[in-house]
């Protein structure tokens, strides 16, 4: 969850420095990667890490996102390149390709921070980005005209996990103002992106027509417009703690099932509740309208129904009474492999490795019994194989057999099937047909580390 942060307000140059020296000591960074734009923004930010990385025990990565968007995009870019090149910083740039106009900041925004979450994959790593209180207080207008609730109203969170680290907004307390002083003490040049003037998009208008008449006439609004958010936030904690505590007995296969009895029998306003909590812990915070199609297309289906339901890169699924969070999968595997003979067998799409062993006793639980061969075909995606596990009295389709295991639908493809001259031996994690007690041939299903556990 959320890091509670002393907020305090830098008004010099020297205290914007150890500001920015004590965010990043309460995450202990062993690296820091920083979201570069080349904006006014990101430019003083840039200047600061660079001014106190000298007494610091972390290395500093800076990356920019080529959106290509706007037609000075390359100049930008160059631009970036060559700030990093004068301190001698390290520096990567990524490309988007963002095809049509349809909901394009919103994409952009995911397909930035996904490039960025690649830098992002150790424990130690901190995300900076440039979001100051001016950028805060246009979240808070915005969530007011969205009618949202309290997590919207907590604004953005000064840190929070992202990928394998942590996301940190180390300028929140800093409004536009202080920034731009600072720019203009070190002689900072920046990029100035046109998209900023257009006054359609609501975030210009606000920056260009309303704050300009609020804080005119309410010079300490930002201020105290902070301090509101701070308190949002807060009770936003300590409902979640709540509501993570309720969740908490109704979570299996790391935390990416949730059972549907944790929303039986409660109000519709606590369901929402107990599912938001959920989510967070994966970084998502669906909105009203979404929660409500969730109700109405997947937790209210048919019991024979598959029913799913997008929300970011995720689907959520229905199967034997439990909500999956499930990431999207590559294509099934279409292929057939051969083992011959070999110790181990490595699978297609990242799908894991099989090892094979010839012993007389099991080497472990996890190890299932073959007929002792010299060769075998793995095949997938089969359910309509007829398959009779060992001490079973009956065979069965495999999609049956799935159902009993209580494997859901979408998984039933990737599952790596045994064969032997046109017979289904085994079903790889899950069971053979072969018993134990004859077998002279052993193999083990070892799954990706990354596997969705869904």
């Amino acid at each position: 969850m959320d890091r509670a942060e002393p907020r305090s307000n830098p008004t010099s140059n020297r205290q914007l420095e150890q500001h920015l020296t004590a965010c990043l000591h309460l995450h202990q960074p062993a690296t820091i990667v920083l979201a570069f734009s080349g904006g006014l923004d990101s430019m003083v930010l840039l200047d600061l890490l660079h001014r106190i990385q000298p007494t610091a025990n972390w290395t500093l990565q800076v990356v920019h996102i080529h959106h290509g968007l706007q037609p000075q995009a390359d100049s930008w870019l160059a631009f970036c390149q060559q700030q990093c090149l004068q301190r001698g910083l390290p520096f990567a740039s990524h490309r988007l390709q963002l095809a049509g106009r349809h909901n394009l900041e919103a994409r952009a925004r995911e397909a930035r921070y996904q490039q960025l979450a690649a830098y992002c994959q150790q424990p130690c790593t901190v995300l900076v980005t440039a979001h100051h209180a001016d950028d805060q207080l246009e979240t808070l207008l915005l969530a007011l005209k969205r009618g949202s609730g309290l997590d919207g109203l907590a604004g953005m969170p000064e840190s929070r996990p992202f990928a394998g680290g942590v996301l940190l907004r180390p300028l929140l307390a800093v409004s536009k103002e202080q920034l731009e002083a600072y720019a203009s003490q070190q002689q900072l040049s920046w990029v100035e992106d046109p998209s900023n003037q257009d006054s359609q998009y609501d975030r210009n208008f606000l920056r260009q027509q309303v704050l300009p008449l609020l804080k005119q006439r309410w010079p300490a609004f930002g201020r105290s417009a902070l301090r509101s958010m701070d308190h949002c936030q807060q009770a936003a904690r300590q409902l979640d703690d709540h509501w993570q505590q309720q969740l908490a007995p109704y979570l299996s296969d790391s935390d990416r099932r949730l059972s549907l009895q944790a929303l039986h029998e409660k109000p519709l306003a606590d369901q929402h509740s107990l599912v938001r909590a959920w989510l967070r812990r994966h970084q998502l915070n669906p909105e009203l309208s979404w929660l409500q199609r969730l109700q109405q297309e997947v937790i209210a289906a048919k019991d024979d129904a598959c029913p799913q339901l997008q929300l970011q890169h995720f689907w959520l699924r229905r199967f034997q009474g439990a909500l999956y969070l499930c990431s999207f999968q590559p294509a099934a595997p279409q292929v057939s492999l051969q083992w011959q003979g070999q110790a181990e067998l490595e699978l297609p799409a990242e799908l894991g490795h099989l090892q094979f062993v010839r012993t007389d006793e099991a080497p472990g639980p996890d190890w299932l019994p073959l007929l002792d061969c010299d060769s075998l075909q793995v095949v997938f995606g089969k359910m309509n194989l007829r398959f009779k596990p060992a001490k079973m009295p009956h065979s069965k389709p495999l999609k049956q057999w799935c159902r009993l295991w209580g494997i859901p639908p979408w998984q039933r493809p990737y599952l790596p099937l045994l064969v032997h001259e046109g017979r289904l031996m085994a079903v790889a994690g899950q069971a053979s047909c072969y018993p134990a007690e004859s077998a002279r041939l052993w193999f083990r299903y070892t799954e990706p580390d990354n596997k969705d556990q869904a």
